[in-house]
């Protein structure tokens, strides 16, 4: 009876659940941070601070929670790596693209850097995530307003451990929309940015306070300041002739092309003749 008892607590059946157990645990202490840090009155008292603390709480509980399950199977996990090192060895350098596939799709499935549905910008690639399987990314290619070309893209998931990942719907509805343009030294700078913040403010004023309030909402939950709803106006020195001038406005994420378009159109109705000085100087 006592030797069928040690069995049974040694087996794999109790190693099993005590290693669910302790997955169970740290995700309802994660999400017990995350509600926590991200709490209405802590949210607004300790914004920069608390994100710190909230990145810092989730990587102790998740290697805690590593350690954990190491510890419950390292008896068993010494004996397989011992008597299977060279096997695994062989095994790894044949099947190294494979490998990487589905380490992209477990890092994939763990971040979620972004979701089926979304426009992402991958290794040069724009398109609308499609599919995501254990080895394929699928996207449906799309232009700068985010139209599907027809095109269908299928990269592999090792793509997902070196790539630079942009995700255009990773804040939503809504985005930072930028309109970058050449204006002479001549022209004034103050009247050109008033012209540009009056023109921009009044094409974004449809939906000012709505993005306002959708990036107020996500600054609660990441825990980070969030963009004025403000036209802004950047200067930047480019040569002995001429400016770079930025303007920046917040915008529906389908309309990001044709709203720097309209931006440009007026500008240049007013400006046309001197920024047009640039390209003849």
């Amino acid at each position: 009876m006592i030797s069928s008892l040690n069995q049974f607590l040694g087996g794999e059946l109790v190693r099993i659940i005590s290693s669910a157990l302790v997955i169970v645990v740290a995700i309802i202490l994660n999400h017990l941070n995350v509600r926590y840090q991200t709490s209405p009155a802590r949210a607004q008292a300790k914004r920069g601070q608390g994100r710190q603390q909230l990145v810092l709480i989730k990587n102790v509980i998740i290697l805690s929670a590593v350690s954990f399950i190491v510890m419950i199977w390292a008896t068993k996990i010494a004996g397989v790596a011992i008597s299977l090192s060279a096997f695994a060895m062989a095994l790894v350098l044949s099947t190294k693209e494979l490998i990487m596939c589905i380490t992209g799709y477990t890092m994939f499935a763990m971040s979620r850097p972004f979701n089926v549905g979304d426009h992402v910008a991958l290794s040069g690639i724009q398109g609308l995530v499609v599919d995501v399987d254990l080895l394929n990314l699928t996207l449906s290619e799309t232009n700068g307003s985010h139209q599907i070309t027809g095109k269908t893209i299928i990269l592999p998931n090792s793509v997902l451990l070196t790539a630079v990942i942009t995700n255009h719907l990773g804040l939503g509805a809504f985005v930072v929309g930028t309109v970058r343009m050449a204006v002479p030294y001549a022209v004034n700078r103050q009247a050109f940015s008033d012209i540009a913040i009056a023109t921009a403010t009044q094409i974004c004023e449809p939906w000012a306070n709505d993005s306002q309030r959708h990036f107020q909402r996500l600054g609660s939950r990441a825990l980070l300041e969030a963009p004025s709803n403000k036209v802004e106006v950047f200067w930047e020195p480019v040569d002995t002739k001429q400016h770079w001038v930025e303007i920046r406005f917040l915008v529906p994420v389908a309309q990001q092309e044709h709203v720097a378009q309209l931006i440009q159109n007026q500008i240049w109705e007013q400006y046309g003749e001197e920024l047009a000085a640039v390209n003849k100087a």
